[in-house]
């Protein structure tokens, strides 16, 4: 089975401490395209 999406590195910039908590939440939950399937995780990183 074919699936497209994102594969890479964002970088985020600029103020986001309205959305921090909703990324966190989102790594631990998988939310993303697929995730049925196992797909979708990302993990985030601090700076440096």
């Amino acid at each position: 089975m074919a699936l497209g999406g994102v594969v890479g590195r964002w970088t985020l910039s600029g103020p986001l401490e309205a959305f921090w908590p909703f990324l966190y939440l989102g790594e631990w939950l998988h939310v993303g395209k697929n995730a049925t399937f196992g797909l979708g995780g990302y993990r985030l990183e601090g700076p440096g």
